[in-house]
């Protein structure tokens, strides 16, 4: 899979989660699981949106099995990086 459809499968995840959509992302998310299954990096984004997903709409109790679930499997998020430039300097 390439870097450009993770960042589409994602942004589509989280446009889903915006817009409350939680039948469609399950299916994405099963969909994307099924035919990429080494992308644990993906997994990570996509996991947490899902259960971000359901806990929007309330269902928090999807949203703690999808967060168990990651929890077990091992997968760890990357630590992220960000600065802020101010006159050219970091």
């Amino acid at each position: 899979m390439t870097a450009l459809c993770d960042l589409i499968l994602v942004a589509l995840l989280s446009g889903l989660r915006t817009r409350r959509k939680s039948e469609l992302a399950q299916t994405v998310y099963d969909r994307m699981k099924k035919h990429f299954p080494e992308m644990d990096d993906v997994w990570m984004s996509a996991s947490v949106l899902l259960a971000n997903t359901y806990a929007t709409l309330g269902d928090m109790e999807k949203a703690s099995d999808i967060k168990l679930e990651l929890h077990r499997s091992g997968v760890r998020k990357r630590p992220g990086l960000s600065w802020t430039t101010v006159n050219g300097q970091y």
